[in-house]
């Protein structure tokens, strides 16, 4: 958490201090990281070389410097309608969508673990299909497909965050990473950005009403026991 928050506070600064700061130097920087996370990845994941997985997870992604450096120069001159800058998120974004949804397939315990937490393995299918379907979709320029595909993205990480705390986990930084993306992609796509954080606490709602619907009945087993 605290690796995460020191690169998108760091990058924010960056964007504040350097408003001249392009869409396309960011779409650079988030270009190049995004495929280093991607290397590390497939090095952690496929070729077993664990010293590469912590550069292939969300919070020490390097991408989230440009991330904060894109929300910098939001505070700064409101940049917001490059075509751009809103290609830089959805690599961001959808890319490590992509590549959390494939992650649940390497991670054999993932469904256990579902079910140790009072969900079921169908639903684990879904959450997995669901992360690399809408991360693929906010690569496409639409924005009323981008903003229809990050409210139910933003569930997804809203219902994951509400889990953990029900049975007594830390908070993922990773869904936290996804969440300050997916606020800043949205906010790229609107002109009224105070929709986005009408929509966010709409998501998060849905999030908690969907984890009461959805949980099984029954006392819940240790949440450890499915790791």
């Amino acid at each position: 958490m605290i690796v995460l928050l020191v690169l998108l506070a760091v990058g924010a600064m960056i964007g504040v201090a350097r408003p001249d700061l392009s869409g396309r130097g960011v779409l650079v920087g988030v270009t190049v990281t995004m495929g280093v996370r991607t290397i590390a990845y497939i090095a952690a994941n496929v070729f077993g070389v664990m010293a590469a997985k912590p550069a292939s997870t969300g919070p020490y992604d390097a991408t989230n410097l440009f991330v904060g450096a894109l929300y910098g120069l939001v505070i700064a001159r409101k940049v917001g309608q490059e075509a751009d800058a809103r290609l830089a998120m959805r690599i961001a974004t959808g890319g490590a969508f992509v590549l959390a949804g494939l992650g649940n397939a390497f991670h054999l315990s993932g469904p256990d673990y579902f079910v140790s937490v009072g969900y079921t393995r169908t639903f684990h299918l879904f959450i997995m299909t669901a992360e690399v379907v809408g991360g693929a979709a906010l690569l496409i320029p639409w924005n009323w497909l981008t903003l229809l595909v990050a409210a139910g993205l933003t569930v997804d990480m809203f219902g994951a965050l509400c889990t953990q705390i029900r049975v007594g986990e830390p908070l993922d930084p990773a869904a936290i990473t996804m969440l300050f993306r997916l606020a800043l992609l949205a906010a790229l796509c609107l002109r009224r950005r105070v929709m986005v954080a009408v929509g966010m606490v709409a998501c998060a709602l849905v999030a908690v009403g969907g984890a009461i619907v959805l949980r099984a009945k029954g006392p819940l087993p240790s949440a450890a026991a499915g790791r």
